[in-house]
């Protein structure tokens, strides 16, 4: 009852187009799903044989086991999957846990550090000094950003079944700085074990950045909208990077998995198995096309 309570003051306090979509997610999420594909494609899912990328996910989100996908989409509880498969050297440095937002205490933190929801997107606080915030500030940015549960209004139920934490790690600097004014995000695009392409986020600013597609071999492969004559530096650790995704994502139709690269030596960031959500607009159809043609679906 509690669950029901939440979920309509929550649908109250939204705006008019949120409460639609909160509606739907309660109610009918695939529906969901398919009223916000065609408003973003102008086209229909084709649930009975999906062909590209994004029509995929969402067959997968619905008709396809995500028991896993709930622990490994979690950026705490994914920790463990990372140590289990002998990538434990590769994992940021945590400082601490909270189960509850009341709970955080910047005082036991070093003086720099990044702090975010273990079940969110876009909810990273970064601290670089300390002294110039407080233990209220840090609560109240997150109950701002968490108010919302993530996953709703995307349509993606495996996130709402992710007990909320908030987690503190290490702040990373970024390597490259003369080519991208933020850390640098290579997101690696798995296929059962195998890379097929690395998208690389750069220039971040709120929720803006460039980006570039290059294959495993780093060639630069031009499939982002808009094309850009950016070029970025393979990554040191490239190597190592495709190692521990080939191992990650080993038995998963597909996931994305990020990491960074901080004086050389990769750092895991996360598993994010619905890409996009399922509404990737930022690479052509004819990518779109190719990427579609290499999951493959569960019987």
């Amino acid at each position: 009852m509690f669950k029901k309570i939440v979920d309509y003051i929550s649908i109250f306090v939204l705006s008019a187009k949120r409460k639609i979509r909160y509606y739907y997610w309660i109610k009918q999420p695939k529906r969901l799903s398919e009223k916000i594909y065609f408003a973003v494609f102008n086209n229909k899912i084709n649930w009975e044989n999906p062909q590209n990328f994004n029509e995929k996910i969402h067959w997968l989100k619905f008709y396809s086991d995500t028991s896993q996908w709930i622990k490994l989409a979690d950026k705490y509880r994914v920790r463990e999957y990372v140590i289990k498969c002998g990538f434990g050297h590769l994992l940021n440095e945590l400082y601490a846990k909270y189960d509850c937002i009341d709970k955080i205490d910047i005082s036991k933190l070093p003086s720099s550090f990044v702090l975010k929801a273990n079940n969110g997107c876009g909810d990273a606080l970064i601290v670089k000094d300390k002294s110039e915030i407080t233990n209220e500030d840090v609560k109240k940015h997150f109950r701002e950003t968490t108010k919302e549960r993530y996953g709703v209004l995307t349509a993606e139920p495996h996130y709402l079944q992710i007990s909320t934490c908030i987690v503190a790690e290490k702040l990373l600097e970024r390597d490259f700085s003369s080519v991208s004014s933020s850390l640098i995000d290579y997101k690696f695009l798995c296929f059962d074990g195998e890379v097929k392409s690395i998208l690389v986020c750069f220039n971040r600013k709120n929720s803006y950045c460039d980006l570039l597609s290059y294959d495993a071999d780093w060639n630069l492969t031009n499939n982002c909208i808009p094309p850009t004559s950016y070029e970025i530096p393979k990554p040191q650790s490239l190597s190592l990077m495709i190692e521990a995704c080939e191992v990650l994502s080993k038995g998963f139709p597909i996931v994305r998995i990020d990491f960074y690269e901080v004086d050389k030596k990769p750092v895991f960031g996360e598993m994010t198995f619905t890409a996009g959500a399922g509404f990737i607009n930022y690479y052509t159809s004819e990518f779109l096309d190719e990427l579609g043609s290499y999951i493959k679906l569960p019987k």
